[in-house]
């Protein structure tokens, strides 16, 4: 049993109202349930009650037992003081406010239908291969899944969103430096993207711009902020690349930070070492990389699949040891990851900045770019959930993250769907 189930009990009302009392024996009335809240506080605020002959506005408390009360402390707290009625499934301690009065508490363990619970049970308690309703997964409608999974990735937005904010409030609205700070931790994937990220903000920005159009001065800085160069390197190129970045560390009086890159169970082409001199080459290409990208109402990201490698890492993924000669161009699938993680978050970020509602724009463009493959889309895909476009599996992702892993089943659509329409008899009318 969650304290989640009595928050779909009570917020659909699945028990029997009529002669409703208290466990103190007074005649209780819901005239309204109350706004459901989601933050600290109350479970339920401005419910409308009669309890005996009284009138009551004000909120909902819900536990599992009632003595979960002084467990959380809630007598501590003078946000609790405006709790009207206790809802617990167990009553096993009386609950007073701080005058002493005795708070009104209903119990729900006697009044819901046994065959709502075991089908709670068996849908969302019992241990699963993937997600809890797995088995119940496709009688969800597909209109309303849809609805769900635009609903699911504008809540994704709007986490990535926070973290950006936070960026533009670090580096004063300044667009391209946040840009640098983003693109730098996507180019370092799953693996190396945080490492990458404390590396670009361990450089600012303003030095990034003097660099520019100096392939190989960037280069140096990047790889050696990340710890790849040294005295010792095995290279005439890497030697030249340490000392490049001895003089610009002194001059810039930049300090490395503390972050190792990592080589293993990565695919040549995704090493540190080329994806540094990748971003290394996409600043040495373009001036106003913000406004080049976001100048229209669609992201300009063609020019980014010519951006290739120095003439060294052609031949090259680490130092000292060659390799077949290749371009190492960014690909289109990478320039669709960059759109799907940095671009768009930053172009929902920077229309609505200007006064624009995003959300079109932004929906045209997730739809526009082919699904992401990973092992949550693939297991929504073996339980018949098709991912069609960026935007389905982007929505399966925050399912996923922020649903079913912490088993919110129900404050899920999905969930609160299949608890409504269940493949069984209790669902009458009371």
């Amino acid at each position: 049993m969650k304290e989640d189930f009595l928050h779909y009990v009570w917020k659909f009302q699945k028990f029997p109202y009529k002669d409703l009392t208290t466990s103190q024996g007074d005649a209780l009335q819901v005239i309204h349930i109350g706004f459901h809240n989601q933050h600290h506080g109350p479970d339920f605020k401005e419910a409308q009650l009669i309890v005996g002959d009284l009138k009551w506005i004000g909120s909902v408390e819900i536990h599992l037992k009632s003595s979960d009360w002084y467990r959380h402390n809630h007598q501590q707290d003078e946000n609790y003081d405006t709790v009207i009625l206790h809802v617990v499934w167990e009553d096993d301690i009386e609950v007073c406010r701080e005058d002493g009065s005795v708070l009104p508490t209903l119990v729900l363990k006697n009044l819901v239908a046994k065959d709502l619970l075991l089908y709670y049970k068996e849908t969302f308690l019992k241990s699963p291969s993937f997600i809890p309703c797995e088995s119940q997964l496709t009688h969800f409608p597909q209109p309303l899944l849809q609805l769900w999974k635009e609903r699911l990735f504008v809540a994704r937005l709007e986490e990535k969103s926070k973290r950006i904010q936070a960026l533009l409030k670090a580096y004063k609205n300044d667009w391209e430096a946040v840009l640098f700070c983003l693109l730098a931790r996507n180019f370092g994937l799953n693996v190396n993207g945080a490492s990458f990220f404390v590396l670009a903000k361990s450089i600012p920005f303003k030095v990034i711009r003097k660099l520019q159009q100096d392939e190989k001065a960037l280069e140096a800085l990047l790889l050696g902020q990340a710890g790849l160069l040294s005295a010792e390197m095995s290279s005439a190129y890497g030697v030249s690349l340490w000392k490049e970045f001895q003089y610009l560390q002194h001059k810039f009086s930049l300090s490395s930070p503390a972050i190792s890159m990592q080589f293993m169970r990565l695919r040549p082409h995704n090493f540190p070492t080329i994806r540094l001199a990748q971003l290394a080459s996409l600043y040495a290409t373009s001036q106003q990389i913000f406004a080049k990208i976001f100048e229209g109402k669609t992201l300009n990201t063609q020019w980014m699949t010519s951006v290739g490698v120095s003439s060294y890492w052609r031949t090259h993924y680490t130092f000292g040891k060659s390799s077949q000669k290749r371009d190492k161009k960014i690909t289109s699938s990478f320039v669709d990851l960059l759109k799907v993680n940095t671009l768009i978050p930053l172009a929902f970020c920077y229309q609505k900045a200007k006064g624009n509602d995003p959300t079109s724009i932004i929906f045209e463009l997730i739809q526009d770019i082919k699904p992401e493959k990973n092992a949550i889309v693939a297991g929504f895909q073996a339980l018949g959930i098709e991912a069609n476009n960026a935007l389905d599996t982007q929505s399966l992702l925050q399912l996923k993250k922020a649903y079913c892993q912490l088993k919110k089943c129900l404050l899920c659509s999905v969930g609160v769907y299949l608890l409504n329409h269940p493949n069984s008899s209790y669902d009458k009318e009371f």
